[in-house]
């Protein structure tokens, strides 16, 4: 009889088992972002999309969740954010009007923005009024740090907003601006990649910053609940990358160069 309950028990315990070995795996859940070209942070034409985009990935990947990318621009990758189209987006900085329109998350990124110009035409700057008269490029729904926001909300600046950071320096290269302030190493990247050896040796950059900050993750508030159930994952999941050492790796693999 005691036999018979022994080979009860491990029957029962061996059937348990299987049964919960042939569970469903939980699929992981689809989260969309809008990005914009913006190499070599994200891009559509570069391995993993860019590294800050494989950041991204990761990171919700240890949450169980797969990010899809829709590549968009800028102005209608935000857009598409405060309507909730798509669930948030890359790489975007804080100002105050955007932290009353979206949800960010941890920081992600440290950018340094400079102004570009072309070597022939020299170029200094102590303060904003040294830019008053300057035609300077800008790219929608970019912010270049609160001094420059005002100044240009009041009309003190004379900035012309273009769709991409791209077609500012072609701008720029064509002589139809002065300056164009850029994440430094988008600025030559984008040269580097878009224009001929004697055209990029005409770029140049200014060494003082015009803002260096953070930028985040957003997420839309047009569903609250699962804005801010994203946000929580993400942040969790950064905090895992950055923990195990694969945020660095990702980091250093993109082998980014220095620009005095």
């Amino acid at each position: 009889m005691r036999r018979y309950f022994c080979y009860l028990f491990y029957a029962c315990k061996t059937i348990l088992m299987i049964a919960v070995l042939a569970l469903p795996v939980r699929a992981a859940e689809l989260v969309t972002l809008s990005s914009g070209e913006w190499p070599p942070f994200t891009s559509k034409s570069l391995a993993h999309q860019g590294f800050y985009s494989e950041i991204v990935r990761q990171a919700f990947a240890l949450e169980n969740y797969e990010v899809q990318y829709q590549f968009l621009p800028w102005a209608r990758a935000y857009m598409y954010v405060e309507q909730g189209n798509v669930d948030g987006s890359l790489t975007w900085a804080k100002t105050h009007d955007k932290e009353q329109e979206v949800l960010f998350s941890e920081p992600v990124f440290w950018h340094n923005k400079v102004f570009f110009h072309l070597s022939h035409q020299p170029f200094s700057w102590q303060n904003i009024d040294s830019l008053k008269t300057l035609n300077i490029g800008a790219t929608e729904k970019y912010t270049y740090g609160y001094a420059f926001d005002l100044a240009t909300e009041q009309s003190e600046l004379k900035v012309e907003y273009v769709s991409s950071d791209l077609l500012n320096l072609k701008k720029l290269l064509a002589g139809r601006i002065d300056v164009f302030p850029s994440d430094i190493h988008v600025g030559y990247q984008l040269i580097n990649q878009h224009f001929s050896s004697e055209e990029a040796a005409l770029f140049t950059h200014h060494p003082k910053s015009v803002q260096q900050t953070y930028t985040h993750v957003i997420f839309s508030k047009k569903n609250q609940q699962r804005g801010e159930q994203l946000l929580a994952a993400f942040n969790r999941g950064l905090q895992k990358l950055k923990q195990s050492g694969a945020y660095q790796q990702i980091i250093d693999d993109a082998a980014l160069l220095e620009h005095n």
